[in-house]
């Protein structure tokens, strides 16, 4: 197999075997390209201009396009779901075993992973664990987002759509040459704007909204053929209503043995809550602001078969929520965090590719300074003096019942190595291996009054802070090798196997002081098929799977605070199927479908749900995010005229009853449902196009996360997924 090292991610091209049918995928997933037909890894690959179509804008909208991918956010932390293994984090300094990266720079914090995706040249998801090649936090899988680079001729495009809710979107770009195709430059940008999908019933505000921005630029300097440099810089800012947690139903009148039995909070000191799921009930308003800035810098030397890669990469945030917890009128409790960030990561890989021999090689450093500043969970005394059974104060305040914070430093580095050989025509081996060393030390807050007055607002806490616990220095290794056969039957069917391991660190939470939890660990076997078939007319992708997953990191919330916990054993299988199918050169249709079975074998624990009862056993229940069935179908119509084409398209998603916590009850889940998006369109030889769309044309309600809170409150709460938008969309491309 011949290596296809300078081929562009994403890109799209004619292949040799066929004047038609369906367009060769390039993919990055093996950090080379290489065909996606070709690449013995399950990974969905997008291009830019399939997201664009499809207005993908953030992480959030194409969780319906990957199988067994499943996105969802709380207090605007992501919590990425891939095969039943994420994050269920929504508190700072909680880390994904989903990795993100861009532009090969590996993004930290979840509340930084939501922000807009705009001119994005390939999108791709990898499923499985990579922790070979992708190290830290990828136990999971990675999402691998790469930006348009310049181009050597001036080039550009813009979009905008308008629609309900007040909605604008637009994004743009231009690029071309500073001194030629020596020095090229690019410059893009978004906007995304809308009003309220719901408002709060008791302050009359509205929330659920949208206002971001951001801005990229991009330099790309070729001083001679051998050496590339690229520099992007990137600034991302954020400033909405957009944390709200909506009330699902009273925890403590599950009749489940072990729950309290009592109402929620705000219905005992007799308030009302909101009836519609967009809506919510409560004294505050939610708060949401981010601001991110980031550096890349990417040196690559080398033609031939040698090839040296450097890779820079420097983020900073700041963030700030705040997020009311009473789930009712008379409640009032919030949630309020910020988030300041700041990371550093360099890495060194070597590329060897000739006809039958590929390597990658390299060295990586991570260092990052992540802080809860500041972290408080301040309740209205009527509330505590009447879950304390105390007697009621002569004067109602706000008091400062929990006040969290601190500061995690974190610090990892590693080697890595991963060759393919080609023993006989079309048949070849994989080996590869990862060595890591992370460190994590921790300088902590953590207090608990019922008296202390919280000083301050919704969005700023002046309290006195606790005293400061310095936590030891803590040290996590791990090996992570991945070996792996492959076959190419013929130039159009490859088969393959593998085994390879994923690992994410142990470590500390903000939230209380306490013993580091552990690291995770995960065994996987995976097998696959990759088939075009009539004249690159079918592709047919199957994967199936099969995973030992131990020491399992679960975030729930106990007594007033958030707390990691280590679960036994969880045991994991299932099968993806792609298939994209030109039936006619202008009817296209895309479908994928997954099932899973991701189940605890071994756990107990304590559950929010039942706080009389010290644990629950959970075993046999699934994994958070983990629906049995999930399924995605599209069509494609392009009618051509003279002067241009109208394209008419539509697709469904599909899936079964999914959990958000280890007690798997339906208080705190997502039923199974379908979804259905319709759009229509123009596209002129000239350039522009049009199109009108509508996405949840049935206008359902979704959850797209859930938790229990604190007993004192009651109440189980969680995201909620936008309702019906519609709106039509202008864009041009010169």
């Amino acid at each position: 197999m011949s290596s296809e090292a300078g081929a562009t991610p994403g890109a799209a091209a004619d292949e040799a075997e066929s004047t038609g049918g369906l367009a060769e995928i390039i993919v990055t997933a093996e950090r080379r390209s290489t065909s996606l037909q070709r690449t013995p890894i399950s990974v969905v690959a997008l291009s830019g201009e399939a997201l664009q179509s499809a207005q993908i804008r953030t992480l959030t909208d194409m969780q319906s396009l990957v199988p067994n991918f499943r996105m969802g956010e709380n207090d605007g932390y992501a919590q990425i779901t891939i095969r039943g293994i994420g994050i269920s984090g929504f508190v700072p300094t909680a880390e994904g075993a989903v990795a993100v990266n861009q532009n090969e720079i590996y993004v930290s914090r979840p509340i930084a992973q939501l922000g807009g995706l705009y001119d994005v040249s390939s999108l791709e998801v990898l499923r499985g664990p990579q922790g070979t090649l992708y190290g830290r936090n990828a136990t999971a899988g990675s999402v691998n987002i790469t930006t348009t680079r310049p181009t050597d001729d001036w080039s550009g495009y813009g979009r905008l759509a308008v629609g309900n809710y007040r909605s604008i979107n637009a994004e743009g770009a231009i690029s071309g040459p500073i001194a030629g195709d020596a020095l090229t430059f690019r410059v893009a940008g978004f906007i995304d704007k809308h009003a309220g999908y719901g408002r709060n019933l008791v302050t009359d505000t509205k929330i659920g909204d949208k206002d971001a921005w951001g801005v990229r630029g991009t330099i790309v300097a070729k001083p001679i053929d051998a050496l590339k440099i690229t520099v992007i810089g990137e600034y991302y800012k954020e400033s909405d209503r957009n944390a709200a947690l909506h009330y699902f139903g009273s925890s403590g009148q599950t009749g489940l043995v072990g729950a309290t039995g009592a109402p929620p909070a705000w219905q005992q000191l007799g308030g009302y809550t909101a009836t519609d799921p967009q809506d919510i009930a409560t004294p505050t308003d939610p708060f949401f602001r981010l601001r991110t800035t980031s550096v890349t810098g990417i040196v690559e030397y080398g033609e031939g078969p040698f090839r040296v890669k450097s890779i820079t990469g420097y983020r900073d945030q700041d963030s700030l929520t705040s997020t009311p917890l009473g789930g009712g009128s008379a409640a009032n409790a919030f949630f309020i965090a910020g988030e300041p960030a700041h990371q550093f990561s360099q890495e060194i890989q070597v590329n060897y590719d000739s006809d039958r021999l590929h390597v990658t090689a390299g060295g990586f450093y991570f260092r990052e300074k992540d802080s809860s500043i500041p972290g408080a969970s301040p309740f209205d005394s009527l509330l505590l003096d009447n879950a304390f059974g105390l007697p009621p104060r002569a004067n109602r305040y706000i008091v400062d019942f929990v006040e969290i914070g601190g500061t995690i430093r974190t610090r990892a580095k590693a080697a890595f190595a991963q060759a393919t050989y080609e023993i006989f025509d079309g048949f070849s081996v994989t080996g590869g291996i990862r060595f890591s060393n992370e460190t994590k030390e921790a300088a902590l807050i953590n207090g608990f009054s019922l008296f202390q007055p919280y000083i301050g607002t919704p969005t700023r806490n002046d309290t006195p802070l606790p005293p400061v616990t310095l936590e030891p220095k803590v040290t996590f290794k791990s090996t992570t090798p991945k070996i792996g056969i492959q076959y190419q039957i013929d130039p159009r069917t490859l088969i393959y196997a593998s085994y390879s391991k994923g690992f994410k660190s142990g470590g500390y939470d903000v939230t209380t002081v306490a013993p580091a939890f552990e690291p995770e660990d995960l065994k996987a076997y995976e097998a696959g098929l990759k088939t075009t078939i009539l004249d690159n007319r079918l592709r047919f992708n199957l994967t199936g799977f099969y995973y030992d997953y131990s020491n399992l990191q679960v975030l729930q919330v106990q007594g007033p605070v958030v707390v990691t916990s280590n679960a036994g054993v969880a045991r994991i299988y299932g099968l993806e199927a792609e298939i994209n199918a030109l039936v006619t050169d202008a009817f296209t249709i895309e479908a994928s479908g997954s099932y899973l079975h991701a189940r605890y074998r071994d756990y107990v624990g304590p559950d929010g749900a039942r706080p009389l009862l010290p644990t629950v056993d959970f075993s046999g229940n699934r994994l958070n995010n983990a629906p049995s069935f999930q399924a995605h179908v599209a069509a494609t119509y392009k009618y051509p005229l003279t002067t241009g084409s109208i394209v008419a398209k539509g697709d469904a998603e599909l899936t079964t009853r999914y959990f958000f916590t280890p007690a798997n009850i339906n208080l705190v889940s997502q039923p199974k449902y379908a979804k259905l998006n319709a759009f229509l369109g123009y596209e002129a030889n000239a350039g522009w196009k049009v199109t009108g769309f509508v996405r949840n044309i049935t206008n359902i309600d979704t959850r797209t996360s859930g938790v229990i809170n604190t007993p004192i409150l009651g109440t189980a709460q969680g995201a909620v997924a936008p309702p019906r938008t519609f709106g039509v969309e202008l864009a041009y491309k010169f």
